[in-house]
């Protein structure tokens, strides 16, 4: 209780002359990272504060914002190739395995398919955390691997992040 209250009055620096409140940046700042924990209500949290709830959120979306260019400037940055293929790492854990399909090595001749013996179909079934469902069936392995590393470079909701 009492970091909320030590929080609290950091966060009002002063006021202007049209009577707006100023705040404290680092605390804005860590008033943002306790909302983007799972689990708080943001609404509540601004109140506990003295805040609108709009203006706590507004808040949360321009820091999520500059936290998403920060990160993309750092994966344009430094990618990651792993056999002649770019895989983008990023720092925080994500909810999806980069998979890299990795190559033969090259020979003087091709290996010989049996005439009976077709490319193994694969299928694919994605259960994300919010309820989103999607299934590929029948894939190659370039087709499955393509859309896996799509769907690792979509940005996460700011409720499923740890």
């Amino acid at each position: 209780m009492s970091e909320k209250r030590d929080l609290r009055s950091r966060l009002v620096i002063g006021r202007k002359r049209d009577g707006r409140r100023e705040y404290d940046d680092a605390a804005r700042d860590e008033l943002v990272q306790i909302c983007l924990q799972p689990g708080v209500s943001i609404a509540r949290t601004a109140m506990e504060h003295g805040l609108n709830p709009n203006l706590l959120r507004s808040w949360i979306a321009r820091y999520q914002k500059i936290q998403a260019q920060l990160e993309h400037e750092r994966v344009a940055r430094t990618p990651a190739i792993s056999d002649g293929v770019t895989i983008d790492l990023s720092s925080t854990p994500s909810a999806f395995v980069p998979i890299v399909a990795a190559t033969a090595s090259p020979s003087a001749q091709p290996p010989k398919l049996l005439p009976a013996a077709r490319p193994m179909a694969l299928s694919l079934h994605v259960s994300l955390s919010n309820g989103v469902e999607f299934d590929l069936g029948e894939a190659s392995i370039d087709e499955l691997a393509t859309i896996i590393q799509m769907l690792g470079r979509l940005p996460c909701s700011g409720s499923t992040k740890a």
